[in-house]
């Protein structure tokens, strides 16, 4: 399969957990939607899995940390003013990030301009989370039944042998209306250590040792199992 592969870094990525309060924990590899996200920025328009027939990656990290942010309470008509204030409410709150991450990006061929020269800056999480595209090229991806991975999401369950992993419910893609929702969320298998897998979907590149699987425009459409 032709594919374009695209590494991206940066110094600092975040990617909150929809389902936290308070303290904001941060997923160790991004959820779909982000990655979405990403391209949608290169592209300069929203993209749904409507228009993006598959995406691959795989991402690491050297390290966790806190951060202590201020954030902005909204409403409908914009800031909420505090009336005892008679200011802007804000609140302070503690939001984990990872350090100097690595995400590899496998997409189609078709988004290779978008990347060679994005349209609105790449980010990897928040704002703030500024990346660089440290490599862009065209390679192959080869099917295989099992190899070794690390840093993916995995879609829940595996047909085989579970691998060890933490489980989360993650948001495919994000809907386009204001406020923004998840438009799916479905369970991934959150691989973070290294390990060889048996599963669906998994492809490889030619002279790598670490297999991404494939999400399909069908896979990021479905919820898989019941998340509620």
């Amino acid at each position: 399969m032709e594919a374009i592969r695209c590494d991206i870094t940066a110094y600092t990525a975040s990617f909150r957990l929809p389902s936290t309060m308070g303290y904001q924990v941060t997923a160790e590899v991004p959820p779909p939607s982000t990655v979405l996200g990403l391209l949608s920025a290169a592209c300069g328009e929203d993209l749904t899995p409507d228009t993006v027939e598959w995406i691959a990656y795989r991402f690491t990290s050297a390290a966790h940390a806190v951060d202590l942010e201020k954030i902005i309470a909204y409403t409908e008509k914009g800031p909420f003013i505090d009336p005892k204030l008679g200011t802007i409410n804000t609140v302070p709150i503690k939001r984990e990030f990872l350090c100097y991450p690595k995400l590899i990006l496998y997409a189609p061929p078709k988004f290779e301009e978008a990347l060679k020269r994005p349209r609105f800056p790449i980010c990897l999480g928040r704002s703030q989370d500024v990346a660089s595209i440290d490599l862009l090229k065209r390679t192959e991806l080869h099917k295989v039944d099992e190899a070794e991975v690390e840093g993916v999401l995995i879609p829940f369950p595996v047909r085989d042998r579970a691998p060890g992993s933490v489980i989360l419910g993650l948001p495919t893609y994000m809907q386009q209306a204001t406020p923004r929702t998840p438009g799916v969320v479905r369970l991934f298998h959150v691989v973070t250590k290294r390990q060889k897998v048996k599963t669906e979907g998994l492809y490889l590149e030619p002279g790598e040792e670490l297999a991404v699987p494939m999400m399909t425009r069908e896979l990021l459409l479905s919820s898989g199992v019941n998340v509620s």
